[in-house]
């Protein structure tokens, strides 16, 4: 790490305790919500410590937590809850002094090498990489085979690719401003991704993604230069997206030491720290603790599966929660009425493709 790492910690809003009955500020009602910056007084202290661990971690230069040529790692912590779009603004506006900047979100993770080196310097040599790219994401599951999924969804054509020098993976436009792991210039960031109402609690994406959308959508793909969003097409993979639903802190006195998975009568083996894709059909014992995002599971320490009936709960909810038409096109389909989670033809073409229930294990450990 050569550069200046800063680790932003948000603070949190903690609910009274159950007991706390004769408070008079008490609000029985309010429940935990993560998301929300909400938590209970044990989810809080848990927090706490979380946060004196990673102080010690690095100030001890604990790995990963070790800086080299002059780089820095820092953790600032908020003394108040902000929420995502605001804490990069007071970053923006009190620590970020650089001419670029790598905004990444906690629940991403690379899990393919990806030139940040490369994508810095063209970025320094040329504004904008002649081609007027304000910011460079990185591919995850929704922008692999982007071009396509815009043309099916949007009846919208990206044209080609476009190649920059030393670069050496072509750059395709962005119609959505994401929120993944992206490198970009400060100056930008806050001319264009802060120079609005920054709510407590909101997010950059939803604030500039669907703007974003409905403007080129509406003016045809001219006016994406004035956003410059673009994605390094690497052809695979390179952020993984830890499910914050389904991610579930493991204990130490039952962490599981051995798991048996099922995925549609395919087993899944990790032997060491190889990733492998199993497609036989034999039962096989893998070891770890897990997240899942998509077709992917990656070993994250700390990290579970959720119990069965954790799992059902979860499942529940977000079934319910598309009971509510869905009004945009799936990106799967192109058909309006459903989105790519739950549309029909993909859930046909999973029954008889043979290495749809296949899933890559990744270790991030």
């Amino acid at each position: 790490m050569e550069s200046r790492v800063v680790i932003l910690a948000d603070g949190c809003e903690e609910l009274p305790s159950p007991n706390d009955a004769g408070d008079v500020n008490n609000k029985s009602n309010d429940t935990e919500n993560i998301k929300h910056g909400k938590c209970s007084s044990e989810t809080a202290k848990n927090y706490r410590i979380h946060l004196k661990r990673l102080r010690q971690a690095i100030r001890d230069q604990t790995l990963p937590f070790v800086p080299v040529s002059g780089g820095s790692i820092e953790l600032i912590e908020l003394e108040t809850r902000h929420g995502s779009a605001p804490a990069i603004e007071t970053a923006m506006s009190e620590i970020v002094s650089t001419p670029l900047v790598m905004i990444c979100q906690h629940d991403n993770f690379f899990i393919n090498d990806a030139p940040v080196r490369d994508v810095v310097h063209a970025m320094q040599e040329e504004r904008g990489l002649g081609i007027g790219a304000n910011c460079v994401h990185f591919l995850s599951i929704a922008t692999l085979d982007y071009k396509k999924k815009v043309k099916r969804r949007y009846q919208l054509d990206l044209g080609e690719p476009l190649t920059v020098k030393n670069l050496r993976y072509p750059l395709v436009p962005l119609i959505f401003w994401y929120g993944r792991s992206h490198i970009t210039y400060s100056n930008y960031v806050r001319s264009h991704c802060l120079n609005r109402h920054i709510a407590k609690g909101s997010h950059l994406e939803e604030l500039l993604g669907e703007t974003q959308l409905h403007d080129i959508l509406s003016r045809g793909m001219a006016t994406h230069k004035e956003y410059g969003t673009y994605v390094l097409d690497q052809g695979k993979e390179i952020l993984y997206h830890v499910s914050g639903r389904r991610a579930r802190q493991t204990r130490a006195n039952d962490h599981p030491t051995i798991k048996r998975i099922s995925v549609q009568d395919h087993q899944v083996n990790l032997e060491g720290s190889t990733a492998n894709i199993i497609h036989s059909k034999t039962q096989r014992t893998i070891e770890g603790s897990f997240t899942t995002a998509r077709s992917c599971r990656a070993i994250v320490p700390g990290l579970t599966f959720p119990s069965k009936q954790e799992e059902n709960k979860i499942t529940n909810e977000v079934t319910s929660a598309h009971k509510k038409p869905f009004k945009q096109r799936c990106f799967h389909c192109g058909e309006k009425g459903h989105s790519k989670k739950f549309c029909p033809e993909k859930e046909e073409s999973l029954l008889h493709d043979q290495t749809a229930s296949t899933v890559e294990i990744i270790d991030l450990s």
